[in-house]
């Protein structure tokens, strides 16, 4: 892929007191790796009859999401439409709340999680713990999906713009991800990087 080295919005790919943006490593993720296949800083799903989600998390030597922070990528998979895949940010406190094959990752089990799941079509449902936010947000294939916190506000845009707002969000965070167990490649995302 296409490396993206500088930020939507910022032009030179550092903003304010923020390091230079720089890629993961494959080596980063754990959870249920053994049904992916990470290269770099791509992440490809595989299929297989297993009925479960295969979820993984960004927790080996990664980078700690605390204070102002940008999370990227560009969003490959379709998601494969309704409740299918989900990504988001939780509380490091929380790791053990985390499931590698729980449909919403545990995300919806805890008290400080911030993320989305697919809806119909190529739309996203935001969420904030168990609570509903936003429904029926469209996306794209391709599209740059971003996280970003600056102060206590974390944000999520794709392809440039502002999708969903949360507020008093203090702590460190990690990020996760997850996809059904079929078909392959729903929820595959590339060019991760990340700006702390």
């Amino acid at each position: 892929m296409l490396r993206t080295t500088s930020l939507i919005g910022f032009g030179s790919g550092t903003s304010g007191g923020l390091g230079p943006l720089t890629d993961i490593t494959a080596s980063m993720w754990g959870g249920l790796t053994s049904k992916y296949t990470l290269t770099n800083n791509d992440v490809a799903k595989t299929g297989s009859a297993s009925s479960l989600f295969y979820n993984i998390r960004i927790i080996n030597s990664a980078p700690v999401l605390d204070g102002d922070f940008v999370w990227q990528y560009t969003q490959i998979g379709n998601m494969g439409g309704n409740t299918s895949s989900s990504y988001g940010m939780y509380d490091i406190t929380e790791d053990s709340t985390f499931s590698s094959t729980a449909f919403e990752q545990g995300l919806n089990s805890m008290t400080n999680s911030y993320w989305f799941m697919s809806g119909t079509g190529t739309t996203i449902k935001t969420q904030e713990a168990d609570t509903e936010l936003t429904t029926g947000i469209s996306f794209s294939v391709n599209d740059q999906f971003k996280w970003q916190r600056t102060g206590t506000t974390l944000t999520l845009s794709i392809a440039g713009s502002v999708v969903q707002t949360w507020t008093g969000t203090s702590e460190s965070l990690r990020f996760c991800m997850s996809g059904f167990h079929t078909p392959a490649n729903i929820n595959d995302i590339d060019d991760v990087q990340f700006q702390n």
